[in-house]
Order: structure tokens, then C-alpha cells, then sequence
């Protein structure tokens, strides 16, 4: 298989995970919530604004400026969601890395923990300078390396997410003038174990145990990392509760946040 096949095949399985989980998706974006409110406090966007990887969609109407949203999403099952609760939104189906807009014709740029499934930043962000106008500023969080932690210390496999530094390397110089950027623990609780990893389902992703389980196909329901049956889940109880807090059990996730300006030239 090539890698323009292997890449197809990914961005299907990608897109068939994140469609699933559309209808439920806000009842476990807790730390979707928390970065988006990061993202705001840096932005005054205006006019015409490109929400990558809108996921169901993202309400930007605390900004007059801004005169249309478009949602672009590689989850068609997502873009349903955005025209239910957000039916004056454009919508655009289509990956990060190949954005089907015309230059220059984008004000402002925001993406809120979507990127982090791209395979190719480098080319996602050269499509995201093309489409928008010279000083135009995008706003994005990422998640980043170190995240979970937590799953890593119960055996599960956690993503190999990318620092901050391979982050910025994928930003062309040229095209891009980095205006700030900062790494924020963001740390959220559940009353118990399926509860929290489920919450990771819930939003599209996907964790695995040291063999190729995946979260949901499981023992008696369980989410599982290799189980064999309710004795190991006990187990897995029991290794989890000696991280609970006054708060519950935590999932702490490192945010990447950046802003950047498009350049005149």
C-alpha cells in the first residue's frame, strides 16, 4: 500500500470514528470546552472565519467582527451536527491538509484539538496560509506530548503526541510570524475508571492495551487493554483508584496553544 492510499484509508477511518460519535460529543468535550476558552481570550478575529476541524461546531458569536463561520471537518456525521445547532454556518467537508476554499479568502483561522490526528502539519499549515489574507491570525490548540499520562501508568498505549517544537517546525517561516505560544496542563475528573475512558470515546478517539484491543470491544461491556475477564479488571480498578482525587480520577492532557499571523509576503 502507498502512502497516498495508506493516508486515504486512515482519513476514512478517521472520519467513520469521528461521525460516530457526532450526537454524543458534547457530553464528553470537557477539555475541548476548557482549550476553546484559552483560544478565545487570544483572539479578535473578524470577519470571514475557518474553523479547522470544527467538529460540531463552535459558537463565535461573542465576536461582532466575525461575519460568516465556515466548519470545515473531515466527519460528515460532525457537519450534521454544525447545521443542526449552527444553520447559518458554511460547511466543508474535506481534510485539513487539502482545504477547498480559494486564496486569500479566509479573515481568520481556529482550530480546537483537531489537529493533532493530522498526518501531515506541514501541509495543513501551508493550506491554511493560502486560504487566508495577508495578516490574517489563526489560533490553535493541539495536543501534545505527555498527554495521559495516566492511561500510559494503567498499560495502555497512549498516541505518540508531538512536542511543542515539532509543532513549530511544521510552521513555514516564510509564510507564518509565530506570535505566541504556551503548553497548559489541563486536567479533568470522573467519578470512575469506564467513565473516564470512555470519555475519550465519546469524542472520536480511540485508546488501546498493549495488544491491539481496542476501548470498546470489551469483557461484560468493559473498556479493555487486553482483559481476560473481571479478575484483570478488578486489577485495572485497583491500580487506577491509587490516583484519585479529592476530585475523582484524573486525565490530564497537555494543550499546545499557538498563535500565528500570516505574512504580507
Amino acid at each position: 500500500m502507498n502512502q497516498r492510499v495508506a493516508q486515504s484509508v486512515n482519513d476514512q477511518t478517521v472520519a467513520q470514528r469521528f461521525s460516530a460519535a457526532a450526537k454524543h460529543y458534547h457530553q464528553h468535550d470537557r477539555v475541548q470546552k476548557l482549550s476553546s476558552m484559552q483560544l478565545f481570550d487570544a483572539m479578535t478575529p473578524s470577519g470571514i472565519l475557518l474553523d479547522i476541524g470544527a467538529g460540531p461546531g463552535t459558537d463565535f458569536s461573542q465576536f461582532s467582527s466575525v461575519n460568516q463561520v465556515i466548519a470545515l471537518d473531515i466527519a460528515q456525521g460532525m457537519l450534521e451536527q454544525v447545521k443542526l445547532y449552527f444553520p447559518d454556518y458554511q460547511t466543508v467537508c474535506a481534510n485539513a491538509e487539502s482545504i477547498p476554499l480559494a486564496d486569500h479568502s479566509i479573515d481568520s483561522a481556529y482550530s480546537n484539538l483537531a489537529l493533532q490526528w493530522c498526518g501531515d502539519l506541514s501541509s495543513s499549515f501551508n493550506e491554511t496560509a493560502r486560504v487566508l489574507t495577508a495578516g490574517g491570525e489563526y489560533h490553535l490548540a493541539i495536543v501534545a506530548q505527555d498527554s495521559l499520562p495516566e492511561l500510559a501508568e494503567l498499560g495502555f498505549r497512549v498516541n505518540a503526541f508531538r512536542s511543542m517544537e515539532e509543532i513549530l517546525n511544521h510552521f513555514d517561516r516564510d509564510q507564518w510570524q509565530i506570535i505566541s505560544f504556551e503548553t497548559t496542563a489541563i486536567s479533568v475528573y470522573f467519578a470512575d475508571l469506564k467513565s473516564l475512558l470512555y470519555s475519550i470515546k465519546g469524542v472520536g478517539a480511540s485508546i488501546h492495551g498493549n495488544g491491539d484491543d481496542n476501548v470498546n470491544e470489551s469483557t461484560k461491556d468493559k473498556p479493555s487493554r487486553g482483559i481476560r475477564g473481571r479478575g484483570d479488571w478488578q486489577k485495572l480498578l485497583a491500580i487506577a483508584e491509587l490516583s484519585r482525587t479529592a476530585q475523582g480520577l484524573p486525565l490530564t492532557y497537555q494543550i499546545a496553544t499557538i498563535s500565528a499571523k500570516k505574512l504580507t509576503g
